[in-house]
């Protein structure tokens, strides 16, 4: 996976990861990396979450105005980033982005993010958490980890 992280493991600054999809979800997260972070609700502005064209999952679309809902955690470890840079898989890449908080404070976070380049794989079908978790997650479960997370 490409990581735009200009730090090495081991000197990682920023233990914030801003999540808009399936990452939301704390049984995802803690199959990925074992536990689930504190978090708090944020928004990527500019961005509104797609589906991608034959998933069940979103990536982030670039549009004027929209507000993408999300999670920001916080105190990921080095560790935990990579088993997430695993989990994400190219082409996603790891990029340091400017969230808002719920009381409208900005703050920086890790996003994974499609490349320009791989922006077309986006449908114009708009992505919503509850279906997600209606319709979607438990194939989506034995599909990455190989049962349905309970």
């Amino acid at each position: 996976m490409k990581n735009t992280m200009a730090a090495k493991p081991g000197t990682t600054l920023n233990r914030r990861l801003f999540c808009y999809g399936s990452l939301r979800i704390a049984k995802v997260m803690r199959a990925v990396i074992g536990r689930v972070p504190p978090g708090r609700e944020a928004e990527l502005e500019d961005h509104a979450p797609r589906r991608i064209r034959d998933a069940s999952y979103p990536g982030a679309a670039p549009l004027a105005g929209a507000k993408m809902p999300g999670c920001v955690y916080k105190g990921v470890s080095d560790a935990e980033f990579l088993r997430l840079d695993e989990f994400e898989g190219e082409p996603y890449s790891r990029e340091l982005r400017k969230v808002r908080l719920a009381d409208g404070a900005l703050i920086e976070a890790w996003v994974y993010l499609l490349p320009a380049e791989r922006l077309d794989w986006l449908t114009d079908e708009p992505w919503d958490l509850e279906s997600f978790r209606r319709d979607g997650l438990s194939d989506f479960m034995r599909h990455c980890f190989g049962d349905d997370g309970d």
